[in-house]
């Protein structure tokens, strides 16, 4: 994981939306947010993380869609210190994980890992009837396109948390080295606060000393 630049919550939250506008999931509710603040898609699709009146407008569609900054997706959700923009690489995929969900733990045997989960996959298993094929579909796209950028949070730069892009890290997970030259938006925040939200994302003592 290499840092490209420092970055703002502005630049995450536009990032955030051009994701969910893509995924075929929730792009519907996605839609259903902009119709009931009277706003077009196209503030996602063509943002100006320069203009401010768009940026208040995409917060509300976050408070609208996902409840950003501290409800439905983001209850619990920790304070954020900075935002940075990184690069990835197939190594990375080791320490990121899912979100604690049902479908994402049984997806990936328990272990909230992609690799794990694409093992899964591979393996014909379907989650609570949940079909596998956009996955797959995914892959196959994945061989000749690149994904917008997942978004993650960590409080010790060693565990990640998938915040948006949970089907783009599975489809990574059945080929690794597809992140390479791939792009992240990093959240950090305190141990004190991810304590709160996602115990399993803090490190032991040990782990700290060999860091």
């Amino acid at each position: 994981m290499k840092l490209v630049r420092k970055t703002t919550e502005e630049e995450m939250i536009l990032a955030f939306l051009k994701g969910e506008l893509n995924s075929k999931r929730f792009n519907d509710d996605l839609k259903n947010a902009l119709n009931e603040l009277g706003l077009d898609a196209n503030i996602i699709l063509n943002g100006n993380i320069e203009d401010g009146q768009e940026n208040l407008d995409r917060l509300k569609i976050m408070k609208e869609f996902r409840g950003y900054p501290d409800e439905k997706l983001f209850k619990r959700f920790p304070k954020i210190d900075e935002w940075k923009l990184v690069e990835l690489s197939e190594s990375d995929i080791d320490n990121i994980y899912y979100i604690d969900y049902d479908y994402w733990n049984e997806l990936s045997n328990g272990t909230s890992k992609p690799v794990e989960a694409a093992k899964v996959i591979k393996s014909g298993v379907e989650i609570y009837g949940v079909s596998n094929r956009p996955f797959l579909e995914g892959v196959e796209y994945n061989k000749t396109n690149k994904f917008p950028p997942v978004i993650l949070i960590t409080c010790n730069d060693v565990k990640y948390l998938i915040i948006e892009g949970h089907s783009r890290m599975t489809i990574y997970g059945f080929n690794p080295s597809k992140l390479n030259g791939t792009y992240a938006y990093v959240g950090y925040t305190t141990q004190e606060e991810m304590k709160k939200y996602d115990q399993r994302m803090l490190i032991s003592e040990v782990v700290k000393t060999r860091k």
